[in-house]
Parts: C-alpha cells; sequence; structure tokens
C-alpha cells in the first residue's frame, strides 16, 4: 500500500502537465525512482499510472476541481467588502472586480440642519497600481445598481464624480474618486474633512502608496439608501503586464524591457498574465508574488510568443479568443493562480530542461512523424484505447463570474452533441466547471466545447522511439502512420517524453484533432436577469372627479365659486390628497393645496377653499400623498365651470384689476423717472432688409442756480415683418431744491401684444419725502382674443362739478380700505348681496331677505 501511494505521487509529480516543475524536482524523483525499482520498470508503472491520472484538458480541469475541494478559497469574485487587518493584501491582474478592503470610513458635514449628513469610505481594492489616470474605472456598481460616473462633473471640494443612478430632482447623493496607486502624497479632501478629528484622525502618512484606492462619499437619503452605505463593485482598468513581445531586446518588437515596468502596458491576456506571474510579481523592486529571481532563459521566446498571440486571436465581434483576469491574494500558492489562468485559455504548460513552455489552443503542425516501423519493438508499449463508462461524460457545463449580472456566478450554455448522447443510449452524463478567470460567456462556451470533445479522444499510447525522435518534447504534435492500428497520419501530442540509454526516447501521447478547439457554430448569449432594484410602480390616482361648487357665507349662503374634488375611497397608507387647479385658456396655475392640507378621510369628497372666478373654465388633477415614502402619480386634468355667481364675480374682478392697475402705475412711473435723465435731442433713422425705424426727440432745458426746467418731445415709428408701432410723448419737468413737478402725455399704437392702443396722462410731484401722482389712462386691449376699451383712474379724490363750477364734492376716496362711495342718487340698482359695514342690516336681494339686528 505505501509503494502505491509512493508511485501515485511520483507520477503527479512527473507527468501533471500543467504544473510547471523546477529542475530540483526532477532530480528528487529520480534519486527515490533508484532506490526502489530498475529506471524501465519505473518508468512503464509511472507512465502507466500517468495516463490514467490527467493527460486531456478535461482530465488537467477535473484534477483541477478535485483539488480545490481541499482549499479554503478559490479565486472567485469577492462581492462583499473585507474588513480588518487579518485579510491577507491582493491585487488585481486583467479585467476583474472586487468590493476590496475597507481601509477607513467617517461621517462628516451638515446639510439642511441634519448634522452628520454625509459618510465617506475609503476603500482599497489591490495592493498594486494601475497607473490608469483619476478616470481608469471601467465599471462600479453600488448594491445592485450598475453606476455611471459623470466623469465632467467633478465636484469642487474634491470629493470626486457624482454618480448617475443616485442624482435626484438635481440633487447628487453619492460620489466616487478613484487613485490608481501612483499617488504620494495622502489625499487633500480626506484631510480637509478628516484630518482634525479627535477620534480616528486621517493621518497624512496615510498615502496608500502604490495600492488603488477607492473614495466613496455618500449623503443621506432615506429613500435611496433605505438598506445603509451601498455594497460597492470596483472594476478599474488592468494592470500593467510585460509584453515579451514588444521587447526587442529579446527578439520581440517595441519598448517594453522587463526591469522597466514603466513602459508596459495594461492587458488581460491570459497567457501574458501567466508569463508575469511565473517570472514573478514585483513593486518597486521588492517582490510581491509568483516566481523569484526567474530569468527570461527560462521562458522560451518563441513558445511564449506564439501562446500571447494565440491568445489574442481576434474571435469576431470584438473578442479576443482568452481574455480574463483574477483577484490573486498575496499568500496564494503561485500554481494555484497559474492553473486557474491556465484553465482559461486551453493551456498545457510544461518543464523541459528547466524551461516552461506554453501551448495554448489547438496544436500546430506535427514536427515529427513516424510508422510502425520506426517504434522500438524491444522495448515494452502500452496503449489505452477506452476508459471506464463511469469515467466518461457526454455534457459539460461551465460556471464564471458574469460582469453585467454584477459579477456574480452564471452557468454558460451546456456543450453536448446528439451523437455523444446516442452513444451513451441517451444517458445524459453531465459535468461541471468552474473558469474563475474567464468572464465572457462565449469563451466559456468555447472551452467547454473543446473539453469535451477533447475527452472523447481517449487512444493513449506508451512506447519508445529511435534517436531521430530526441528532440520531442511534451506538448509537441506528432503524426503516426500505423497499420497495426488503422491510422493514417494520426495526429497525437506527447504527453510525455523521457530520455533512455542509447539516445532512445520513451513517450506517452494521446491522440488529438485540431478541430475540436473550433469554437462551437452556436454561441448561446448569456440572459441577464434584472439587475438593481426592483422599483415599486408609483400609485395611481384612482376614482378622480371635480364637479363646479360654492363656498357659503357667513350665514351659509353660497357666495364664491369653487370646485369640489373626489377621489375612491379605502385607499392603504393615504393621508392626504394633493390638489391643483389651473386656468384653462392660460394654463396658470391657480390653486395648490400642498401636501398636507386635504386630509384624505370619508366622505371623500372636498370643496376647495380657493379663490376662483365664476363662470370660468379650470381644470384641476389631484394625486395621493402617502405615509410612507413611497411614489404616487398624479391623475389626469379634468374640466370644470366654475358657477356664474354675480358677486362672486365683481369681488374677484376688482382684485384683478387692483392688481393691474398697480402695475401699470409702476410702468407708468418708470417711463416718467426715464424721461428724467434725457438731456439731449436726437434724430435717428435706421432702415435694414428686416426693419424700417425713426426717433425724433427735440429738448428744451434751462437751468439756474439749482433751478431746472426742461421740456421733451419724442416721436417715434417702427416697422418690422412682426408688426408695426407709432408712439408719441410729451412731458415737462421743473425742479428747485426738495421740489420737483412733472407732466407727462403719451399716445401709441401697436398692432403687436394685448394692448394695441393707449393714451396717458400722468402728474407727479415730489416735496421732501411726500410724492403725489395723479394719473388716466384710455386703452383698447385684446383679452382672450375679444377687444375691449377700459380707463384706469389713479387719484386720491374724484370730485364732479356742475358745468358753472357749483357742487365739487368729492363722489369718490380712497384709502387703505379701497375704494368709497361718499354721496349717491341712483335710479336702479342691480345687486346679488348688500351688507352693511357693522353687519347690523344685510339685503338678499336674489332670495327675497332681509336681516336687522340692533347689536
Amino acid at each position: 500500500m505505501a509503494l502505491k501511494r509512493l508511485l501515485w505521487t511520483l507520477a503527479f509529480l512527473l507527468f501533471a502537465a500543467t504544473a510547471v516543475k523546477a529542475a530540483p524536482v526532477g532530480g528528487l524523483i529520480a534519486g527515490l525512482a533508484g532506490s526502489i525499482l530498475s529506471a524501465g520498470t519505473f518508468v512503464k508503472l509511472a507512465i502507466g499510472l500517468a495516463i490514467n491520472v490527467g493527460l486531456s484538458l478535461y482530465q488537467q480541469a477535473k484534477a483541477r476541481r478535485e483539488a480545490r475541494k481541499n482549499q479554503q478559497s478559490t479565486g472567485g469574485v469577492k462581492l462583499s467588502i473585507q474588513m480588518g487587518e487579518s485579510n491577507p493584501r491582493s491585487y488585481l491582474i486583467g479585467t476583474r472586480a472586487t468590493a476590496g478592503r475597507r481601509a477607513y470610513i467617517n461621517n462628516w458635514g451638515e446639510e439642511e440642519n441634519t448634522p452628520n449628513a454625509y459618510i465617506t469610505e475609503v476603500v482599497e481594492i489591490s495592493c498594486l497600481p494601475s497607473y490608469a489616470g483619476p478616470q481608469g474605472m471601467d465599471a462600479v456598481w453600488f448594491g445592485d445598481t450598475a453606476g455611471t460616473i459623470l466623469w465632467n462633473e467633478p465636484h469642487p471640494d474634491g470629493r470626486g464624480f457624482p454618480i448617475a443612478q443616485y442624482r435626484r430632482n438635481g440633487v447628487d447623493y453619492l460620489w466616487f474618486k478613484y487613485l490608481d496607486g501612483s499617488q504620494t502624497t495622502a489625499d487633500s479632501f480626506l484631510l480637509s474633512r478628516f484630518a482634525g478629528r479627535a477620534e480616528r484622525p486621517y493621518r497624512d502618512t496615510m498615502i496608500g502608496r502604490g495600492c488603488q484606492i477607492v473614495i466613496v462619499t455618500a449623503r443621506r437619503h432615506e429613500e435611496l439608501f433605505r438598506n445603509g452605505f451601498p455594497q460597492g463593485l470596483y472594476q478599474p482598468r488592468p494592470m500593467r503586464l510585460y509584453d515579451i513581445r514588444k521587447d526587442s531586446s529579446v527578439g520581440g518588437n517595441g519598448p517594453h524591457r522587463w526591469n522597466d515596468p514603466s513602459t508596459w502596458e495594461s492587458s488581460n491576456n491570459l497567457p501574458m498574465m501567466i508569463y508575469n506571474i511565473a517570472r514573478g510579481i514585483y513593486y518597486n523592486g521588492r517582490w510581491v508574488h509568483g516566481g523569484r529571481n526567474f530569468s527570461a532563459y527560462r521562458f522560451p521566446v518563441s513558445s511564449w510568443i506564439a501562446a500571447i498571440n494565440e491568445a489574442d486571436r481576434d474571435m469576431g465581434g470584438g473578442r479576443r479568443q482568452f481574455q480574463g483576469g483574477l483577484e490573486v491574494s498575496v499568500d496564494r500558492d503561485s500554481l494555484d493562480v497559474i492553473e486557474d489562468l491556465r484553465l482559461g485559455c486551453s493551456g498545457r504548460l510544461a518543464e523541459v530542461g528547466g524551461r516552461i513552455k506554453a501551448l495554448i489552443g489547438a496544436p500546430g503542425a506535427a514536427v515529427y512523424s513516424f510508422t510502425d516501423r520506426e517504434i522500438v519493438v524491444t522495448a515494452d508499449q502500452d496503449y489505452e484505447p477506452f476508459p471506464t463508462v463511469a469515467a466518461t461524460h457526454n455534457t459539460i457545463t461551465g460556471v464564471y463570474p458574469e460582469p453585467a449580472q454584477r459579477w456574480a456566478d452564471k452557468d454558460a450554455a451546456e456543450q453536448s452533441s446528439p451523437e455523444l448522447l446516442a452513444r451513451d443510449d441517451g444517458e445524459r452524463l453531465a459535468v461541471s466547471f468552474r473558469f474563475d478567470a474567464v468572464f465572457i460567456s462565449a469563451q466559456v462556451q468555447s472551452l467547454t466545447s473543446t473539453m469535451i470533445l477533447d475527452e472523447q479522444r481517449w487512444r493513449t499510447h506508451e512506447l519508445t522511439l529511435p534517436p531521430n525522435a530526441a528532440a520531442l518534447e511534451p506538448n509537441d504534435p506528432v503524426a503516426w502512420s500505423s497499420d497495426e492500428n488503422g491510422y493514417s497520419n494520426k495526429k497525437f501530442l506527447v504527453v510525455r517524453a523521457i530520455p533512455m540509454p542509447g539516445r532512445l526516447q520513451r513517450v506517452v501521447i494521446k491522440e488529438i484533432d485540431p478541430s475540436d478547439y473550433d469554437p462551437p457554430s452556436i454561441i448561446v448569449p448569456p440572459v441577464i436577469g434584472w439587475m438593481g432594484p426592483v422599483p415599486v410602480p408609483p400609485q395611481p390616482m384612482y376614482g378622480w372627479q371635480v364637479f363646479p361648487a360654492t363656498l357659503p357665507d357667513a350665514e351659509g349662503n353660497p357666495r364664491y365659486p369653487t370646485i369640489e374634488v373626489r377621489c375612491a375611497p379605502n385607499q392603504d397608507d393615504v393621508s392626504y390628497v394633493r390638489v391643483q387647479v389651473k386656468l384653462t385658456a392660460t394654463d396658470e396655475l391657480v390653486f395648490d393645496s400642498g401636501d398636507s392640507t386635504v386630509i384624505y378621510e370619508p366622505p371623500y369628497a372636498w370643496v376647495l377653499n380657493a379663490v376662483l372666478a365664476g363662470n370660468a373654465d379650470y381644470q384641476a388633477r389631484g394625486k395621493f400623498v402617502p405615509a410612507s415614502n413611497r411614489s404616487t402619480e398624479w391623475g389626469g386634468w379634468l374640466p370644470v365651470r366654475t358657477p356664474n355667481i354675480d358677486g362672486s364675480d365683481i369681488t374677484v374682478g376688482l382684485g384683478q384689476v387692483r392688481d393691474d392697475v398697480k402695475n401699470r402705475m409702476k410702468e407708468l412711473q418708470h417711463q416718467m423717472d426715464q424721461l428724467a435723465g434725457i438731456v439731449e435731442s436726437l434724430s435717428m433713422s435706421v432702415a435694414t432688409s428686416d426693419m424700417d425705424a425713426k426717433l425724433d426727440r427735440d429738448v428744451m432745458r434751462s437751468e439756474l442756480g439749482g433751478a431746472v426746467a426742461s421740456v421733451i418731445d419724442e416721436r417715434e415709428t417702427r416697422v418690422t415683418a412682426e408688426g408695426a408701432m407709432a408712439r408719441r410723448l410729451s412731458a415737462v419737468r421743473a425742479e428747485m431744491n426738495d421740489v420737483v413737478a412733472e407732466g407727462y402725455l403719451s399716445m401709441k399704437a401697436t398692432t403687436i401684444g394685448d394692448t394695441l392702443a393707449n393714451v396717458e396722462f400722468a402728474v407727479r410731484a415730489q416735496k421732501g419725502d411726500q410724492t403725489a401722482l395723479g394719473a388716466f389712462i384710455l386703452e383698447i386691449v385684446n383679452q382672450g382674443g375679444v377687444l375691449k376699451a377700459q380707463e384706469i383712474h389713479y387719484s386720491d379724490r374724484f370730485i364732479i362739478v356742475a358745468p358753472d363750477g357749483s357742487g365739487g364734492q368729492g363722489v369718490f376716496t380712497f384709502d387703505e380700505n379701497g375704494a368709497k362711495l361718499a354721496v349717491a342718487n341712483i335710479g336702479t340698482v342691480r345687486a346679488a348681496y348688500m351688507e352693511g359695514y357693522n353687519g347690523k342690516m344685510m339685503l338678499d336681494l336674489n332670495n327675497g331677505r332681509m336681516r336687522v339686528r340692533s347689536a
């Protein structure tokens, strides 16, 4: 039993084609072999065992899977952030995403009276630099949402760039910043916020030299961050790698030099990653991971250039044949990492005389051909034609991390064929493998297709060849024509080659078919499910109705026109109803209840306390206001006409007129103020293809000491393609010390706008801090397509006298309460409602009621 275990161990060391072995390993095995058995017997037994432990790509992958079972960790994507110093450092190589390791977190700031409104997290995502610059991040995820970094909108305080998906109503709530590892000082934003903290200060020595750093800042928002600070996942641009193809000093063509990483370039080429890790990963001359002090001689240039070129083969659609990436913990065995990378590129590695050779993808043309006559018949031969049924499979599936699914594991489309299923009487013999270093579904499907087809190449021979085969090495393709076996130039791959006495070569060869490496005829694109939060659709407005209504006076009588609104009852999580009303003619919003005025309660109908015109067309809409933070949406605008109530119309109309008069008086005084600044006469004429305009101004001015008198006459005409305008203005002004008196007359006619013609008379005087203005405006206006003439009188008193000058009593007077009619002799009065100032007497003329009270 002990001997059997030893032989299995020796077989693994000798014949695991993918393991990169240093020269002393071969010496160790040879020494052990010599102490146990004769060389010939040992070699036959060892090669026989090798045939059964893994010569095909499928068998190598299977051995890799078995080895994983005894490992505490694998190369899967780290989807959750790591915390604490006990976690080993890691670096990203190729295309890879990671949640990283938290280095610092703290809150700060105040926004809208909210203390500590911001929180900032610092995450280390790689202990090696990418030198990709501040925008060297290819993709980010926050929670289950792929983030869009707004690179053109950096925040002025240095916190980084906003994430589009976390912007609400023009306000940003999440920012992102990336340090590529080239930083030589601590981040200025972090120092400005946290350097002075008594607890957990951010020090100027916290540089993160050589490390890729992500800084995420969030502003508190209950809806956006209901699950707390967002979990990030970051995919930076691949780190720089040495490309032997671009090193002219070793036979390539280009500026790359192994000892000068500044000449390297970003890459996710899998064989290139294997080469760099095998030779050693260094930072500033210090070893980090992989091989140590491996010279370039140990990696044959022709072999590795061919391997890297094969991986870069264009497969169409912008895809190169073998791409990938990993996050590598520095305490992970480098051969274990290389195995993950090799599996992703159909690779075979072999050590020949201390030199590491690579075969990527399909083997090339045969380098040696032989027939049965060249085989040394005096040496033993062995042949393994078929494995047992239990050791075969006809269906294969690959599991890989899918970037579009937040780098979660996903099954690529399985590979099989009707012929294989028929061979096994329809029984589905399935197997699945992990491809941790591959992130493209099409690449995984090509790999699994090659593996399942390559597994069917069962014929494996062990034989001895003559001295002219002494140059054969593992991974060399050969061609064999054999009458005994029925082979005609059949291709085999040298799995192992062992020199024998007399320059004979003992080889283990396995049948191959280059067509197995062709991509499958049908590549099934991955089906990506919904990613991101599942939004609850906003609740629409149900049962919305609008009706004309009135508001009562103090006695309960209908007095003011308004609108009644109704909605559906018994809606869960609804506290209020928000109502908006707009005037149909202008689309002007005239009423908005706000979010907390209209309480949602039976009978679910409300008469709006709004100031609306009578007999006018309005539109109203509403939406539910929930107690929670869920969204609701507005219902449609529904039309309604308010009741025709005379008293209400007068009240509302007077209010509107009052506002209009105030605005007109402001305009009039502004025009008079402008005239005061005119000091020179002017005559001007402008004529173009689009306009003809003339202006004639005459100014007369006298001045003596502090007294100034001026007269201004101005005429203007203007004609354009849009219309015509004519204006004449006359003004007089006298001033001395603190007394200013002015008179103003203006006439204007135009075809443009709502006011078509107007005449304005005005007088104004100032004495000390007193000012008096009197004005009369007569104009024709266009109101909703109807021409109307209107007069505006602006004065403190309105006096009417008889033709002979008698009378002179003030009919109207104005104070802060409005206009008052002092005396009136009226023959007929038409009104809806009359009431005394003290409320003791009321006449309801429409309803024939009168009320009198003594107190």
